[in-house]
């Protein structure tokens, strides 16, 4: 059964001021690596986050440009209630496993959405997260055709316009029509209003706060070579609410995106990861916005990335889900893994930290905040939870009136 706001909203208000009380959500399952190590994938050639040589001699889609929002629009962050996570099967199922089953279990209301090919590809992915200990009422399946796993990157972006849940979608920087198509599919499916902005761009290249405020790199500008920063940051403050600000880039040779994604974690509103390199230009780049965004009076933590033989190790490619935080682990880096871990524990007290292998997955240019994308709760339950955590009685009373 497809769960909407309007159909759970009221019992989910009384479940989340519960579960707000100390002590009472259950810990997340963390999946044994051993069973870890059995799932295999449906996919064992996946496409990489970058374009393949093939791809870079196919044209990319016209960007479309449809209406903005004629209402007020909110863009909610990452670390804002969520109603639920998108994901897509296929590739590096062990790593979706993992995030899935910490969801199920760990949180109370929160759904995976899981994009699947067909029946068959669903029955088996049924048969690994059941074995693997996921709450399968806790997970929905979205049959449709993709390309790849990169779900953020193609993904539509949720935004509030007048209280109402709606979707603002890109033209995929990819020649991957199926991909392209699944904001188009999703819309359809849930009956929620579609917006497109006419941007070529991949999602991960693009971060936000509560506060409005949002950053992405200059890449943004190389895709869409007609516009000017200014039109672009027109864009994001017409379709999304937002005020951008458009960064350097880390050199190609260094991270293959050049996404932000890859560098940079917002923790909450004027709160922020920042990656530190000892490699230039990455030190500079990464610096120099770091010491942007506190002169902005931003609180910047540090965590350590690099480069080795060509890949962009990260930590920053995170994934916060209400209570719960997803971080990148690496064989071979334990000093760096602990590093990692305890950097994000003093980030995100009394969250609970949930290390992820991405030892496969970031050969491929991208990590776990690339293969999911954020379905927050928007209208009276955001008011609800963000007016519960400090204690405003009349806001309260005003939601449930």
């Amino acid at each position: 059964m497809s769960r909407t706001p309007a159909l759970r909203s009221l019992t989910f208000l009384l479940a989340a001021a519960l579960l707000a009380l100390p002590g009472f959500a259950e810990p997340a399952k963390v999946v044994p690596r051993h069973v870890l190590d059995q799932i295999v994938d449906d996919d064992p050639f996946p496409l990489p986050r970058t374009k393949t040589s093939y791809e870079l001699s196919l044209p990319l889609p016209e960007a479309i440009r449809g209406a903005a929002p004629a209402g007020t629009v909110t863009t909610p962050a990452e670390y804002d209630h969520n109603a639920g996570l998108l994901i897509r099967w296929g590739s590096f199922n062990d790593v979706l496993t993992s995030m899935a089953v910490g969801i199920s279990t760990g949180d109370d209301d929160g759904i995976v959405y899981i994009a699947v090919s067909g029946s068959s590809q669903q029955a088996s992915a049924t048969a690994v997260l059941t074995g693997a200990g996921a709450d399968m009422s806790q997970i929905e399946f979205l049959i449709t055709p993709t390309d790849s796993v990169w779900m953020r990157d193609y993904g539509p972006r949720f935004v509030s316009e007048d209280g109402v849940r709606t979707m603002i979608d890109h033209t995929y920087n990819r020649p991957r029509p199926n991909d392209n198509n699944f904001p188009d599919f999703l819309a359809a499916q849930w009956s929620e209003p579609e917006y497109d902005i006419p941007l070529s761009h991949g999602g991960g290249n693009f971060h936000l706060f509560a506060d409005g405020e949002a950053l992405m790199t200059d890449l943004i500008l190389d895709e869409n070579p007609g516009l000017t920063e200014a039109q672009v940051e027109a864009y994001y403050q017409q379709y999304q609410g937002l005020d951008l600000t458009i960064v350097d880039a880390l050199p190609q040779w260094f991270d293959a995106t050049q996404h932000i994604d890859m560098w940079m974690f917002p923790v909450r509103t004027r709160e922020v990861i920042v990656n530190q390199y000892t490699t230039e230009p990455a030190k500079t780049i990464a610096d120099d916005t770091a010491a942007l965004l506190q002169s902005r009076g931003y609180t910047v933590r540090r965590v350590d990335g690099w480069n080795a033989a060509g890949t962009h190790y990260t930590y920053t490619n995170a994934v916060v889900f209400n209570d719960i935080v997803f971080i990148p682990a690496f064989d071979g880096y334990p000093t760096e893994n602990a590093a990692a871990v305890a950097a994000f524990q003093a980030a995100f007290p009394g969250k609970q930290i949930i290390p992820v292998d991405c030892t496969a997955i970031i050969q491929f240019a991208g990590a776990i905040h690339c293969i999911v994308m954020h379905v927050p709760e928007v209208g009276a339950i955001t008011i609800f939870l963000d007016n519960f955590e400090t204690g405003n009685l009349s806001a309260w009373s005003q939601v449930l009136q």
